[in-house]
């Protein structure tokens, strides 16, 4: 369906091979593992005419299943002791499977090489799990693994070509650095034509998928370096996303029927689209794009008595947003929480994301509470394609004449970034379009810049905090609207009152409900709007930089949280008041600390002078 579905299905099968190549050097082959072998065909006419060492491993591994070699599982079992244990042999007369042996001068084990990939797999938050014991974190089969690994982890990253990066960057430095060499041992040492042939399917497939992801770099590269613009018709664009809607589900901000402001104008949330029309892009909307991906209320399973059924999501279309760039920024942030947090990614998130391309929406102004400026997220390179609609407010949607002032464009600038869309736009006017972003907002935040740890109990101490106790309602208002709010409760729901029939569903929470913190022994440990309100802020400006690193912040300063609240409280207030209170902590460290070096040099001075005196008494004496 696109390039993005097909690196998607690319990374799978990679992951598989790499664990298949693991499990081939983790321990000896057991019945079960020969008989798959026996079922596994490789593809003997391989379009890599260079890399003849694959194309002649895999005939080998196929006649060696065709023909009856004589070799049983016995045979094999001392064959990987021997080979790879070096039992029965002399001191080194063996092809031992460590990275470290290879590159270090002394070839032995727990060199460079094992404490740098160790250091890798803790970046990742990664153990050895399940691996068999007693393999070191350099050994080929863990190593093998952790490729496995990046291949999956590239299937969530949002921006494929780090992926492809990283795992290239690994297998040139590590992989290519030692497995060759061992593959020739491997052949040098071995008895059988079983870890003979192994041997040289190894070094084959990585030099193959050394090739392999080099090719899928530079189209990326070429692809992503590749925008074109146009000036559309208002029509063509409405025909272009109909014939979208064949593959995807269309949604962006349009105007909710029957659901008002407190100003009587219509709710604006992101549904699905069935014209350009219903956009309203004078307007900024209530609620973000987030629930499309990550919906309110998700059902995860239903379950019976006996029995527990998955719900899963088998609509084959992928998912097209209309969003502007905050809140493409945040859907990143969500991201990593969800999909690179510790080495874990929730599946449940996973299986929507995936789907999801957006098509960035000019902003036509800042809007009253915009601080996205501030927050750096005010432009994103996120994005599939890009349009230009003015203010067109949407359409009425309880029955009404269409809203389209005289503003509203007849013809639309659009840019195409992904490829995989060009052949939409073909035969149309082409242009220089390019997306014009805000660049000032009339309010601004200042991000406090907490560089030491130790403030902790300061900055939990300042006085303003106390006042949100008497402001605060703690109406979680402010988390349903925010783009980056992650948190959720799991929660059973009951067919009927005694069932032992239903579903488990995940629900959005809020760290802004007195529940929230509520513990297994009935402890609630932010009780108040004060410890909930210094949890968020600190949450959305210092935890998230701190966890995921970067320049990024959680707050993508959208603003939907100030105009949400009911009792008028500004995040944008908040945060820059806590700004201050870490400056005035910092000011009156550096004064404390200036005063106690200045009462140390006087008590040097007057050591010193004191010592002068009775030197001088000393002499005097004599």
């Amino acid at each position: 369906m696109s390039d993005r579905f097909d690196i998607y299905r690319l990374m799978r099968n990679r992951e598989k091979l790499y664990r298949f190549f693991a499990r081939l050097f983790e321990r000896e082959v057991d019945q079960e593992f020969y008989e798959q072998l026996k079922h596994v065909k490789f593809q003997e006419d391989l379009d890599v005419t260079s890399i003849t060492e694959l194309q002649d491993a895999v005939i080998r591994l196929n006649e060696y299943f065709k023909y009856d070699m004589g070799e049983s599982l016995d045979d094999l079992a001392a064959d990987f002791a021997s080979t790879f244990l070096g039992a029965g042999r002399a001191e080194g007369e063996a092809a031992f499977p460590y990275e470290s042996v290879y590159t270090s001068p002394k070839r032995i084990m727990m060199q460079d090489a094992w404490s740098e990939v160790s250091q890798l797999y803790r970046d990742k938050g990664l153990e050895l799990g399940n691996m068999q014991d007693g393999l070191m974190e350099d050994h080929i089969a863990i190593e093998l693994e952790y490729m496995a690994f990046l291949c999956d982890e590239t299937c969530h990253h949002t921006e494929q070509l780090f992926g492809l990066e990283e795992q290239r960057g690994f297998l040139n430095r590590h992989l290519l650095n030692w497995i060759p060499e061992f593959c020739l041992d491997i052949k040098r040492y071995a008895d059988t034509e079983f870890y003979r042939m192994v041997g040289q399917l190894t070094t084959g497939f990585i030099q193959f998928d050394s090739f392999l992801l080099e090719t899928m770099i530079s189209e990326l590269k070429a692809r992503s370096n590749e925008k074109r613009s146009y000036l559309v018709s208002r029509r063509t664009l409405d025909q272009i996303v109909d014939r979208l809607k064949n593959d995807y589900n269309i949604y962006g901000p349009k105007r909710v029927p029957g659901r008002y402001r407190s100003d009587g104008s219509s709710v604006i949330r992101y549904q699905e689209l069935n014209s350009i029309d219903e956009i309203v892009n004078s307007e900024q909307s209530d609620f973000s794009p987030k629930e499309v991906y990550y919906p309110i209320s998700q059902t995860i399973f239903r379950f019976r008595e006996d029995s527990i059924v998955e719900n899963l999501n088998n609509d084959p279309k992928g998912i097209i947003i209309f969003a502007r760039p905050c809140d493409i920024e945040g859907t990143r942030r969500l991201d990593n929480m969800f999909l690179a947090n510790g080495g874990n990614s929730d599946v449940y998130y996973e299986r929507l994301r995936e789907k999801v391309r957006f098509v960035l929406l000019e902003c036509p102004e800042s809007w009253e509470n915009c601080c996205c400026a501030s927050m750096g997220s005010n432009q994103t390179s996120h994005y599939s394609m890009a349009v230009s609609l003015g203010n067109q407010n949407g359409t009425d949607p309880n029955g009404g004449e269409e809203q389209k002032p005289a503003w509203v464009k007849g013809f639309i600038e659009v840019q195409v970034a992904d490829a995989e869309f060009f052949e939409f736009f073909e035969g149309e006017e082409a242009c220089s379009y390019e997306p014009r972003f805000i660049q000032e907002n009339r309010k601004k935040m200042r991000v406090p810049d907490i560089d030491d740890p130790c403030m902790m109990q300061e900055i939990n101490d300042l006085p303003f905090w106390k006042e949100y106790n008497d402001q605060c309602i703690s109406c979680g208002g402010c988390n349903a609207v925010c783009p980056t709010c992650s948190c959720f409760e799991t929660v059973d729901f009951l067919d009927e009152e005694n069932s032992l029939n239903g579903q488990r569903r995940r629900v959005w929470s809020s760290c802004m409900l007195p529940e929230f913190s509520k513990t297994a022994g009935g402890h609630i440990d932010r009780p108040k709007p004060d410890k909930m309100m210094r949890f968020k802020a600190m949450h959305k400006t210092y935890d998230y930089r701190k966890r995921f690193g970067g320049s990024d912040h959680m707050c993508v300063g959208c603003g939907r949280c100030t105009t949400r609240c009911p009792e008028d409280i500004s995040f944008i207030d908040t945060v820059n008041r806590l700004h201050d209170g870490v400056e005035a902590i910092k000011a009156e460290r550096k004064a404390r600390q200036e005063e106690e070096a200045a009462q140390a040099n006087s008590w040097v001075f007057d050591s010193a002078q004191a010592a002068r005196v009775n030197l001088q008494q000393e002499k005097t004496e004599e």
